[in-house]
C-alpha cells in the first residue's frame, strides 16, 4: 500500500512538474509572439519578395506556420536564462501602454534600424579593403 501511494505521489509530483514546464513554455512563446512576431515579419519581406508573386502567398502560409517550431526553439533559449516570475514581470511590462507602445512600433524601429545598419555596413566597405591587404 505504501509502494502504491509513493508511487502515485511520484507521477503526481511528475506531471505538476510537466504541467508547470508547458505553461511556462506557452507564457515564454505568448513573450516571443509578443515582442518579435511583427519583427520576424519585416525581415521575412525580403525574402517574400525574392517569391513569384504567384506563389506568395502560398509561400507566406507554410512560412508561418514554420513559425511554431522556431518560436519553440526560441522559447527553450529564454527559458535557460529567465526564470517563470521573471517571464511574469516581462509579460506584464509588454501589457502596460508602454509596453503596448513598444510592441506596437518595434517593426517600424527594426525596419529602419535594418536601412540604418545597410548604409554603415556600406561604409565600412572602404575600411574593410583597407585592411583586407
Amino acid at each position: 500500500m505504501k509502494k502504491t501511494f509513493l508511487i502515485a505521489l511520484m507521477l503526481m509530483l511528475g506531471l505538476y512538474g510537466f504541467s508547470q514546464e508547458k505553461n511556462m513554455q506557452e507564457k515564454t512563446i505568448d513573450l516571443i509572439k509578443m515582442t518579435s512576431g511583427q519583427q520576424f515579419e519585416v525581415m521575412t519581406e525580403p525574402v517574400v519578395k525574392m517569391i513569384p508573386e504567384a506563389n506568395q502567398e502560398a509561400f507566406k502560409k507554410e512560412l508561418l506556420t514554420s513559425m511554431d517550431e522556431l518560436y519553440a526553439q526560441i522559447a527553450e533559449v529564454y527559458i535557460e536564462n529567465f526564470t517563470e516570475e521573471e517571464i511574469d514581470k516581462i509579460l506584464a511590462f509588454y501589457n502596460t501602454p508602454v509596453g503596448e507602445k513598444m510592441v506596437g512600433i518595434t517593426p517600424e524601429l527594426t525596419k529602419k534600424g535594418m536601412e540604418i545598419g545597410q548604409q554603415w555596413g556600406m561604409k565600412l566597405q572602404p575600411m574593410i579593403a583597407k585592411y583586407s591587404k
